[in-house]
C-alpha cells in the first residue's frame, strides 16, 4: 500500500476532511520521527508508518467515540497490521482492565511494535492538524482524566522511549 492508496481508502469510507487533515499531519510527523530513528540505525518501516498513520483514525467515519479504534480495525481487517494500529493508537494505549471499563472487548490495546509506538506518539503530538508539545498533551489528558490516570504515565513512558531513540 502507498500514500495515495491510503488516502483513497479514507475517502471511500467517507472520512471527514478535517479528520483526513489530522491523519495527514500525524503521518508527516510520524515519518519525520521514523527517519530520525532509522538514522540512529534502528530497524523501522517508514513506508508502513506513512500509510498506517494516514489510516489510524479511519474508524472516525463511524464514530468519534473511544470505539473508533475498534471500528477502524474492522474497516481495515484485510490489512491486519494497519488494523492493529487503529486499535492501539488510543491514549498511550489501553490496558485490558481499562478496556473493559470503557466497554471495549476485554484485551490489551497497547502499542507493541516500534511502528505502532511511533504512530501512537505522533498522534499525541497533533491536535487537529496542529503540532503540540508533549506537555500540552499531558495537560489535556490530566484535565480530561485526572492528574494520576494511568494513561498519563503511559504517554510519559512513550515519550521517554521515543526520545531515547532519536536523541
Amino acid at each position: 500500500m502507498d500514500r495515495d492508496s491510503a488516502l483513497e481508502i479514507l475517502r471511500k469510507n467517507n472520512v471527514q476532511e478535517n479528520v483526513i487533515e489530522h491523519c495527514t499531519a500525524v503521518s508527516e510527523l510520524a515519518v519525520e520521527i521514523a527517519k530520525k530513528i532509522k538514522a540512529r540505525k534502528h530497524n523501522i518501516d517508514i513506508n508502513f508508518i506513512e500509510t498506517a498513520a494516514l489510516l489510524h483514525d479511519i474508524g472516525r467515519s463511524r464514530t468519534h467515540g473511544i470505539r473508533h479504534g475498534i471500528e477502524g480495525a474492522e474497516i481495515m481487517k484485510d490489512h491486519p497490521l494497519h488494523a492493529r494500529v487503529c486499535e492501539r493508537h488510543l491514549g498511550g494505549g489501553i490496558a485490558k482492565e481499562e478496556a473493559v471499563e470503557l466497554g471495549l472487548p476485554g484485551r490489551d490495546y497497547l502499542p507493541e511494535t516500534l511502528e505502532e509506538k511511533v504512530i501512537c506518539y505522533a498522534d499525541k503530538l497533533i491536535d487537529g492538524n496542529r503540532r503540540v508539545t508533549i506537555e500540552e498533551t499531558i495537560g489535556k489528558f490530566r484535565r480530561r482524566l485526572g492528574p494520576r490516570h494511568q494513561t498519563i504515565q503511559r504517554i510519559k513512558r512513550l515519550d521517554e522511549e521515543i526520545r531515547g531513540l532519536i536523541d
